[in-house]
């Protein structure tokens, strides 16, 4: 019997001056806590650099993926890194606008 393949999947890859995360899949309960782990990581791992979390391929968002970004963006923010959330568009991009966070997660001004 084989595994169902992983709800989320990421690659991390430093270049340009900032550290990108490319997430493709759901971003749920889940995932949430993995995802925190991944994007600390990548941000340890190259300390001093921004990380942007390339939201491209992303499907699906909850509230526990929202929570996810949230704490990583606080901790990135408190390593004097950054951490935005980029490419977001559709499904995950409505949610992140209606749960109020696009603009704090986005970078983008707040009107």
């Amino acid at each position: 019997m084989s595994l169902p393949p992983p709800q989320l999947s990421h690659h991390v890859v430093a270049t340009d001056g900032v550290v990108r995360v490319a997430l493709s899949g759901e971003v749920d309960l889940a995932v949430a806590d993995d995802l925190h782990g991944w994007l600390s990581t990548a941000a340890a791992a190259h300390p001093g650099l921004p990380v942007e979390v390339d939201m491209t391929a992303v499907t699906f968002i909850d509230s526990s993926g929202i929570r996810a970004f949230v704490r990583a963006r606080n901790d990135a923010v408190g390593a004097g890194q950054g951490l935005r959330l980029v490419n977001t568009a559709g499904m995950a991009l409505r949610v992140l606008q209606v749960a109020g966070v696009y603009a704090h997660l986005s970078g983008e001004p707040v009107d």
